[in-house]
């Protein structure tokens, strides 16, 4: 993780320099300094050959970004930064078309993975404006472009192509304070484009993957306390350190090919647009997206035919505590496939007679709760130690589970809260209910019986467990009420099962 917020620190260095409407003068000298601090503060170094003044111009040669740690090192080293006061009290900045960027990843145990990659920009415009406690960079960009070409595994050359090109890019920057810091930004992009290639050192096989997305925008803030160590995530988010952020995109598709000796396989895929959002502070780490209507192709030499499979709504977002306290901290977690719709091709091979509806199927997992952790899991040193589970949970709440395909559906919906201080059962004391409702399952077990795919014995089975469980609710659909009781009991629909 850390390896990666270097890279986008010097990223940022490269190409999110940026002006506003702030009535305030800015001076080149401040600026530069402006850099050198914030680096500083994240545990890294911005330094520089020279510093020279030529007429209204700072020209600082050779400055470099590096980072140093135990799993690895970044650097990136600009020619030439020139800084322009523009006599208003605002600066313009001026980079090379291209910029290397060059990344280390030594971890503990595994492989030691070198990469190289080139920062290409066209056109580029940054004005800073402000004051020297609250910059604000405006950028426009007509193009911006990451290539990589190969990387070293252990000293092996690993032939790998990357090219991403970004169009018509618009942003703006904004970071105050001196000491803690905030940061904001916003961005929008016209479109998107990528495409990589692979070659198997060893076999002879190949990976080719081209993708595009369009009209992309963004925003985040990021809090960034004074006198912590970065590298220490735990410390740093004690301290207050916070950062969020949110993206979306209109459309997009892509494409790989896996070829070697014997085998291949392709996909493509296209998508109506979508988003993605993260946040990440002492309360907790959330992250998630959505996305709408798309439709994926897949094919191959182990594939008799292409494989169509549409969705009309994916959604997923995973929620968590993530440093330890003495109060519980909310969880949660959605997963949203809805309207999953296969090729009757592919229906044909296992109900070639049409006995099941193949209607579109929907799975929905929706809870949440609350827990809280009783270790730091990101300790490195408490996290060797752990030998069972770093927390407790104090409650789960199902706010929705939804299971839809072949003619029969289960939904439920319920609360439960868990008494940690007691043990007697060999788990933290549930109370609470779960609602179920399930409708079309005997049709559909007559259907796997018809079909030869279950055995009377097994459905017969089903049927009894379901009598057991559940209650009639209507022509095939059952109601059944999960609860656990203050008693300690667990109950179905009222009758107590242990």
């Amino acid at each position: 993780m850390a390896q990666w917020k270097t890279l986008g620190g010097g990223a940022l260095l490269a190409v999110l320099l940026g002006s506003t409407s702030v009535h305030a003068d800015v001076s080149a000298e401040e600026v530069w300094q402006s850099w050198v601090d914030y680096y500083a503060s994240m545990g890294q170094m911005l330094s520089a050959e020279s510093q020279e003044q030529s007429g209204d111009t700072l020209v600082v040669t050779g400055a470099k970004v590096s980072t140093e740690m135990p799993e690895g090192s970044f650097e990136t080293t600009i020619s030439e930064v020139r800084l322009r006061d523009l006599g208003d009290g605002r600066v313009e900045i001026t980079i090379p078309e291209e910029i290397p960027l060059n990344v280390v990843t030594k971890p503990e145990t595994g492989e030691t993975v070198e990469m190289t990659m080139i920062l290409r920009q066209t056109g580029m415009s940054t004005i800073v404006s402000g004051s020297a406690d609250d910059m604000t960079y405006d950028m426009t960009a007509p193009e911006l472009a990451i290539a990589m070409e190969g990387a070293t595994v252990d000293d092996e050359t690993f032939p790998f192509d990357l090219n991403v090109v970004m169009t018509g890019n618009v942003a703006q920057y904004r970071m105050t304070g001196t000491d803690a810091r905030e940061i904001t930004s916003t961005f929008s992009t016209d479109s998107l484009a990528f495409d990589m290639a692979a070659n198997d050192p060893e076999g002879g096989g190949t990976f080719t993957a081209s993708g595009e997305m369009s009209a992309l925008t963004g925003s985040s803030t990021a809090t960034m306390p004074g006198n912590v160590d970065m590298q220490d995530l735990v410390a740093a988010l004690k301290a207050g350190f916070a950062v969020d952020g949110n993206f979306t995109y209109a459309g997009g598709s892509y494409s790989f090919d896996v070829q070697d000796e014997a085998e291949s396989m392709q996909l493509s895929a296209t998508g109506a647009g979508g988003s993605l959002d993260f946040a990440m502070s002492e309360d907790g780490l959330s992250y998630g997206g959505t996305g709408g209507a798309s439709e994926m192709t897949i094919a191959g030499a182990q594939v008799p035919f292409p494989i169509n499979i549409t969705l009309a709504e994916s959604a997923f977002r995973l929620a968590m505590p993530i440093v330890k306290s003495d109060d519980s901290k909310p969880f949660g977690l959605v997963l949203k496939l809805v309207d999953l719709s296969l090729p009757e091709e592919l229906w044909g091979m296992f109900d070639p007679t049409g006995q099941l509806p193949h209607d579109p199927a929907t799975l929905i997992v929706d809870v949440s709760g609350e827990a809280k952790l009783t270790a730091e899991i990101f300790d490195p040193e408490q996290a060797a130690e752990m030998t069972e589970a770093p927390g407790e949970l104090n409650a789960l709440d199902v706010n929705e589970v939804r299971i839809k395909a072949v003619g029969a559906e289960l939904s439920g919906q319920g609360g439960f809260t868990f008494d940690n201080s007691d043990m007697s059962m060999g788990y933290p004391k549930p109370l609470g209910a779960l609602d179920l409702s399930l409708t079309g399952a005997n049709a559909l077990l007559d259907k796997l019986v018809a079909m030869g795919l279950l055995p009377e014995d097994q459905a017969m089975g089903a049927r009894m467990m379901m009598g057991m469980f559940a209650v009639p609710a209507g022509e095939d659909a059952l109601t059944s009420k999960i609860e656990f009781r203050e008693d300690g009991g667990l109950y179905a629909n009222g009758q107590r099962l242990q």
